[in-house]
């Protein structure tokens, strides 16, 4: 009952009030079709103002959970993010902004008192961190709420791979070497939240009814970056869930610098906009991706330091041999 209370909340809870806030949305407010979206009709990206609220309601009704210093700093960022999101889905804010928020969050987790002292070593022993800590989690969760962003290009991406996410940080933290109940309750209401919202988002003939959103795509990468750090540092399992998204996100960064774009220009050059170009379905796409980072994230779990290396080696050659398919596939059909 531990877990099972607040997954079956969250995902209720998820289920009653994203038709609300759909309402809300389309008879209040006009949702324009932007250059890089894929979607066809009037679709509000509020999705994420449900996932928040739910959290926060999932969090203060588990007399299971104390609000440490740490939880109210997830909290309070949550907050901002809610805000600055339903903002940014309105007005279309400057990414320089976006940035200046990121990193703003990052800050909060350091000063609600989160720090990585180390990181394990694949070849033995760790690597100490020690006053460049601070930078390391800074870079991480900004490096993962953009990850998560740039994935939020089709419907049930983002939310599809954050689940995979969520569900192995939730076996990491109740498995007998981690044991950390609290960051088990924290990722189960998110498991609960996200099956719920995909009710709503995951690809169909129709469409989706209502997307993540700013709000929507920076909390789950935010809370992905947040909650890999808490469980006892196992950015390497999180890192392998999201492998794909992540070498993908550099793999676009390099290309915009090599062709002299703003790497923070929006575009259709990502892995999933190449594939929909290719003429695969939304939900190959998806399955796809969903498949790889399941995979990879069962490979995390059952093993070491050692062997999540390989296994990111391994997921560098797949990229490797996709972007070289793709390339090959393209010509021939131009």
């Amino acid at each position: 009952m531990l877990y099972l209370k607040p997954f079956i909340l969250s995902f209720l809870a998820v289920c009653a009030l994203v038709p609300l806030i759909y309402w809300a949305a389309i008879k209040f407010f006009k949702w324009p079709k932007r250059p890089r979206d894929v979607h066809l009709g009037n679709i509000p990206r509020w999705g994420g103002v449900a996932l928040i609220l739910v959290f926060w309601l999932a969090v203060f009704l588990d007399k299971n959970l104390v609000i440490d210093k740490p939880l109210w700093g997830v909290l309070v960022a949550s907050a901002i993010i809610l805000i600055f999101g339903i903002w940014d889905d309105l007005k279309e804010l400057s990414p320089k902004i976006q940035l200046v928020i990121q990193i703003l969050l990052a800050l909060i987790i350091i000063g609600a008192g989160v720090s990585v002292d180390y990181l394990r070593n694949p070849f033995g022993g760790v690597i100490r961190l020690d006053q460049f800590g601070f930078l390391f989690i800074i870079a991480w969760i900004v490096l993962i709420m953009n990850v998560v962003n740039w994935l939020d290009g089709l419907d049930g991406l983002a939310g599809g791979v954050s689940l995979i996410g969520f569900v192995t940080i939730f076996l990491l933290s109740i498995s007998l070497i981690v044991n950390q109940p609290p960051i088990g309750i924290l990722s189960i209401i998110l498991v609960g939240a996200l099956l719920g919202f995909l009710i709503f988002n995951f690809p169909r003939k129709k469409g989706s009814i209502i997307f993540l959103g700013t709000s929507g795509s920076m909390f789950l990468g935010f809370m992905l970056g947040s909650l890999s750090i808490y469980s006892g540092s196992k950015v390497a399992t999180a890192g392998l869930v999201l492998g794909v998204a992540v070498l993908d996100a550099l793999w676009v960064i390099w290309q915009r610098i090599k062709n002299g774009v703003p790497i923070w220009k929006s575009d259709q050059r990502h892995l999933h906009h190449r594939l929909l170009q290719l003429s695969l379905s939304q939900r190959q796409i998806v399955g796809f991706y969903l498949i790889i980072s399941a995979g990879f994230g069962t490979v995390a779990l059952i093993s070491g330091t050692q062997g999540k290396l390989l296994a990111f080696l391994g997921l560098c050659a797949i990229m490797a041999l996709l972007i070289c398919l793709i390339s090959i596939l393209r010509h021939r059909k131009s």
